[in-house]
């Protein structure tokens, strides 16, 4: 059984998925495993640790995962319109290194497919639980937006891309 954050993706084999930050082993290694070799797995890195922290996970589930950094100002280095899903790990508060926050969030907004999505996920007990990911969202062009559950100390907000 998938843990909860990894199921609350509702993330299939041959997708391609791109994520945001990597600080949960549990969601990038799960992520990994269900879209296979049929699919397509990427990391945007924040910092060195990331990084590496992706690199370990990848050799040790068998997936190949494009990481690339994306801290100090670096130009994004994602293609637009190829992402299935973008999932933005914020399980350590790491969203707040981003100024302003709704800036990767239209970057997400590009590299999602039309009719692909984006969910944040953090902790309800972090420093974010009360920013209004589902505004930001709205914000970097998603339509639809909601809150998809607050569970097991974990928030989950979705947003569809359909232009």
């Amino acid at each position: 059984m998938d843990p909860l954050h990894v199921s609350m993706t509702g993330v299939r084999m041959g997708e391609r998925f791109l994520q945001i930050g990597c600080n949960n082993k549990a969601l990038l290694s799960g992520l990994a495993a269900k879209v296979g070799l049929s699919g397509s797995c990427a990391v945007a890195a924040s910092d060195a640790g990331q990084a590496k922290l992706a690199e370990s996970i990848g050799r040790k589930v068998g997936a190949l995962i494009d990481i690339k950094d994306i801290q100090d100002g670096r130009a994004w280095p994602f293609e637009d319109g190829v992402y299935d899903l973008v999932v933005v790990d914020d399980t350590d508060d790491g969203f707040g290194r981003f100024k302003p926050p709704v800036d990767i969030l239209r970057k997400a907004f590009g590299a999602a497919r039309k009719g692909g999505r984006v969910e944040i996920i953090t902790r309800e007990t972090s420093q974010h639980a009360r920013v209004d990911f589902v505004q930001l969202l709205g914000e970097a062009g998603f339509k639809p937006v909601r809150l998809l559950a607050e569970r097991d100390g974990l928030r989950f907000v979705e947003g569809l891309k359909t232009t």
